[in-house]
């Protein structure tokens, strides 16, 4: 018979009922153990495959330094090797050199794929964003990683899609994965009571009034009911203000500076309680809820809204003082006979005038929202996790400093 006819019709024969057994260790031996099954040469190997000898032998030993991928998957069904086990068996036998390339390659395609590097580095998170080793290893160490591959294995926020992400959606899931990170660190020892947290809402109001150390001491008393509060700034491409996640079967609580304004940071505080009073199953069910990006429980963003308004000023009240506005001795007496600092009023009349259409007043008051400093008032509780190396330091230091562990 024609060697060219020979070849022919054994290569129609060959299917893969030699698969792959799980027994040889490279693919070498198997491609040898066929040769002798069939009682042919390697020089008739490489004519069914239509494979140079070089090509071949350097598949065969590991020595090739690029391989074509067509070649490889040639040999794989002239072997009748299953895909996977084909690529499985030829890294095995790779050279340490071009395991390290693959691996590399794996790293900057998965760290490209799940963080927004660019907007990671604005926030001052990153310093580079093209030093993919330094960029790992600030991602690694600052999570406590084993490897960069373990960002998303754990499958605790089912919010989180495992399609492809905008920029908006990778930065949104790495400050939720970051805050949910430092309230499993934390760990709050307290039993969560819903009726001491009502009790509790019901006498903050004073608080707001002390810039420098109200919301500290608000925070400690939430703590010791078994409602953990902490900061976290927000980062380019999120419009979080606020944020509310259940773990442990303890509500957790997340503030940040959208909006740099101390009646806001408030305002998110109370907001979030109304989500811990009445969204609790909810969230305990969904791991967490955003307030100021797009809702994905559907929860009543406007109840809690309306909650946070009438604790601090009702409607009443509002109409009230709104025609003293320009006063500037009545609204102080008033805020101080309400018990609230005198910025809320200023920035609830602006939003209120601006909402019903009767003008934009935010700069006419701005210097007297302002005049509660923000900074001060967050100065104990403002330990930006972003500036640390690990979670751990921001942990430990608010058990130290804040809540007393």
């Amino acid at each position: 018979m024609d060697e060219n006819v020979f070849l022919s019709e054994f290569y129609k024969m060959l299917a893969p009922v030699d698969a792959w057994d799980g027994e040889a260790n490279s693919i070498k031996e198997i491609f040898e153990g066929r040769l002798a099954k069939h009682g042919i040469t390697q020089n008739q190997a490489e004519k069914i495959l239509n494979m140079q000898k070089r090509t071949l032998e350097g598949i065969l030993d590991g020595s090739a330094k690029r391989v074509d991928v067509i070649n490889l998957l040639k040999l794989g069904q002239f072997l009748g090797l299953e895909t996977n086990a084909l690529f499985k068996l030829f890294l095995s036998d790779m050279p340490a050199d071009m395991v390290g390339e693959l691996e590399d390659a794996k790293k900057k395609s998965y760290i490209l794929s799940n963080f927004d590097i660019k907007n990671l580095a604005k926030s001052g998170f990153l310093s580079s964003k093209t030093d993919f080793e330094e960029i790992e290893k600030r991602i690694v160490t600052f999570f406590g990683l084993k490897s960069i591959f373990h960002y998303s294995n754990k499958q605790i926020i089912p919010a989180f899609s495992k399609t492809k992400k905008n920029e908006s959606a990778l930065m949104r899931e790495f400050w939720v994965r970051s805050a949910y990170a430092h309230f499993e660190s934390l760990k709050n020892p307290n039993t969560y009571n819903r009726s001491q947290l009502v009790d509790l809402i019901g006498k903050i109001r004073p608080y707001t009034m002390n810039v420098a150390g109200g919301l500290r001491t608000v925070t400690q008393a939430l703590y010791n009911i078994g409602v953990t509060v902490i900061y976290q700034p927000h980062l380019q491409n999120t419009q979080v203000r606020g944020a509310t996640f259940v773990i442990g079967e303890k509500p957790c609580i997340v503030l940040t500076d959208l909006n740099n304004n101390y009646a806001t940071v408030w305002f998110a505080l109370l907001h979030e309680l109304h989500h811990v009073l009445y969204d609790y199953d909810e969230i305990r069910e969904n791991i967490f809820h955003l307030t100021g990006e797009p809702d994905l429980f559907l929860l009543q963003e406007d109840k809690a809204d309306e909650f946070a308004r009438g604790y601090l000023l009702p409607n009443d009240r509002a109409k009230f003082v709104y025609k003293y506005i320009n006063n500037q001795l009545v609204v102080n007496n008033f805020a101080k006979e309400n018990q609230i600092h005198a910025c809320f009023i200023y920035n609830f009349y602006c939003w209120d005038m601006k909402a019903a259409g009767k003008g934009d007043y935010w700069a006419k008051f701005n210097n007297l929202i302002r005049s509660a400093d923000l900074k001060l008032a967050l100065k104990d509780i403002n330990i930006d996790p972003f500036d640390k190396e690990r979670v751990e330091d921001t942990v430990q230091y608010l058990k130290e400093n804040i809540f007393n562990i």
